[in-house]
């Protein structure tokens, strides 16, 4: 699983140029908006179908692995595609993209039961740290190297060998996922096959058996609602307004990726000491002030130190929160309780995007990101005021969490 993160980042650093590579091919901003929601769109309605298909079956690997290669062959179509296509490329990559998010849905839906499978509880938090450090370096030192690549190229070609490597990467991480093995049941036990329910009656019996998972539901939605609205307006802004280069672009996403590699080193010893749920509370606020800080200093070289020390703070969302959502996960209905989730999160993803370009397109895209940033301050409120889970966050606490970054025995060194 180690290895399977590296090149599975390689094809993540390729992607990310998606939005980029709209805009370049004569894409306008709401196209790069329907990138962003479309794909919501379609998870919205498949992912219960996804979980209750799931659920029916004995064993659930095979189809994870398979919708893994069917959310990543696409790539290859957007490689050969300027070779039949002088018009409309744009276009089309978002409908190939869209269609990339059909498998996706299942894959997603399997995912996260198979890692609770595969991995014990007691090393979830230095395997999803892990993962992650070693998915945000491999793609920070390949956004800049790509970047560099794509400033030296000639479009579409060096599009087209974005993807041609993105997507072999991709390729080695499914033969890695299908290396993967589900524990077997007891000998004793046999499989357990859920029989079919109608969806509603599914949703309410996971939520009952689950109420942190109800609670978590209503409160990362909530947080989510203003990074949805403004995700597709950080690439407008800065390629449109602020004149940025696939050079800076790349450059940009590289210091990123740095911050979090950094960011999960940190936050993990932070966990370690102060717990998931204050840690996670400690987190939200300065993850929620990131684009209020973008749409204060609109400068390219500012936005760079701002891109850095900004993501050091979301691994501290990111690893605490999926610790808490795996505990939350309900143990009969955890396909339909994952589905569930998911839909929601996805139904928020794609309204947002939509409102926020239609948004910015009346008051400009800096005031956007302001009102995405206040928006997103509410969600930090929601967590305080109805936590998840019962630790709070206290100074106490606090102060034994940044005792970790202090130099000595348990801290940084």
């Amino acid at each position: 699983m180690y290895g399977e993160v590296v090149f599975a980042a390689i094809l993540a650093a390729a992607s990310s140029f998606n939005s980029t590579f709209v805009l370049r091919a004569g894409g306008s901003a709401t196209l790069v908006g329907l990138l962003s929601s479309l794909p919501a769109l379609v998870a919205v309605f498949l992912f219960l179908p996804a979980g209750q298909i799931l659920e029916r079956r004995a064993t659930y690997r095979s189809l994870v692995v398979w919708s893994l290669f069917g959310a990543r062959i696409g790539y290859l179509a957007l490689a050969v595609m300027p070779f039949f296509a002088s018009q409309g490329v744009a276009e089309a990559s978002v409908a190939v993209l869209v269609a990339m998010s059909i498998p996706s849905v299942f894959f997603s839906t399997g995912w996260n039961p198979l890692l609770a499978d595969v991995i014990p509880e007691r090393h979830r938090a230095r395997v999803f740290a892990s993962r992650s450090i070693l998915s945000s370096a491999t793609i920070a030192i390949l956004t800049y190297l790509l970047g560099l690549a794509l400033d030296a190229g000639t479009f579409p070609t060096n599009y087209q060998w974005l993807y041609v490597f993105g997507l072999a990467g991709g390729l080695v991480s499914v033969l890695l996922v299908a290396g993967v093995r589900v524990p077997d049941p007891a000998p004793t036990e046999t499989p357990v096959i859920h029989p079919r329910v109608p969806l509603t009656r599914g949703i309410r019996e996971a939520m009952a058996e689950s109420p942190q998972l109800a609670r978590l539901t209503v409160n990362t939605l909530v947080y989510n609602l203003g990074a949805w609205m403004i995700g597709p307006l950080y690439i407008v802004f800065y390629v449109k307004e602020l004149g940025a280069a696939d050079s800076w672009i790349g450059l940009h996403t590289a210091l990123v990726h740095v911050g979090v590699v950094l960011g999960y080193w940190l936050w993990r010893r932070v966990n370690q000491r102060m717990g998931d749920s204050p840690a996670l509370l400690l987190a939200l606020p300065f993850v929620a002030a990131y684009p209020l800080l973008v749409a204060a200093l609109p400068h390219l070289s500012i936005l760079l130190v701002i891109g850095l020390l900004g993501h050091l703070f979301i691994p501290g969302v990111d690893l605490n929160h999926s610790l808490i959502f795996m505990r939350s996960i309900p143990t009969v209905r955890r396909h339909t309780g994952i589905a569930f989730y998911s839909m929601v999160m996805n139904l928020g993803a794609f309204v947002c995007p939509i409102a926020g370009v239609a948004l910015a397109g009346l008051i400009g895209v800096r005031n956007a990101l302001v009102v995405g940033g206040a928006m997103r301050l509410i969600g930090v409120l929601m967590f305080w005021v109805f936590p998840v889970e019962k630790e709070r966050l206290t100074w106490q606490g606090v102060r034994k969490g940044l005792g970790a970054l202090r130099p000595g025995k348990g801290g940084v060194v």
